[in-house]
């Protein structure tokens, strides 16, 4: 077996790991991915290589740009201000480092539902609202699986034509 063959296997492997950690956000995702697509283009140093590691770094930019502004755009949509929005994501940050793996949907759709209650005046008038927080960390979720799993088809496609 060929060094090219044996690093485009062991890439596609921290791939598969990756989009795992996509949908249980433990790991990074699409960096992990993309960490994996530089160096087997690194290790392939072909033109097909370059041009599908430049293919998965404008999917991920994409990802990463939709993954927060979509997910935004919903909740402001559905009466939530940004700046309940924004104390959320604080809120999610500090919820990833306290509790691993749940800690940053939990706390983001958590810091929603306080905060509208806060605003509304009552528990029981947010629910609305923390629906469609519940709703927008599904949805950024779905489109950094999208992008990970764009990146792994534009990686199969490359390595297959680069190996032959």
């Amino acid at each position: 077996m060929s060094t090219e063959v044996l690093v485009g296997t062991l890439a596609l492997l921290v791939m598969l790991v990756g989009l795992v950690g996509i949908v249980v956000p433990v790991l990074p995702g699409l960096g992990l991915i993309n960490a994996a697509v530089l160096v087997w283009a690194l290790v392939e140093r072909s033109t097909t290589g370059w041009v599908c590691l430049a293919l998965c770094l404008v999917v991920w930019a994409a990802a990463f740009t939709l993954q927060y502004l979509v997910p935004g755009k919903r909740l402001v949509a559905a009466g939530v201000p940004t700046w309940v929005i924004a104390c959320a994501g604080l809120a999610g940050v500090v919820g990833f480092f306290v509790v691993p793996v749940i800690g940053l949907p939990l706390f983001f759709v958590g810091a929603v539902y306080l905060l509208q209650s806060y605003r509304a005046g009552g528990l029981g008038r947010s629910l609305g609202s923390t629906w469609q927080a519940v709703v927008a960390v599904g949805v950024s979720q779905l489109i950094e699986l999208t992008g990970g799993m764009l990146c792994v088809v534009t990686y199969v496609v490359s390595f297959y034509l680069a190996s032959r």
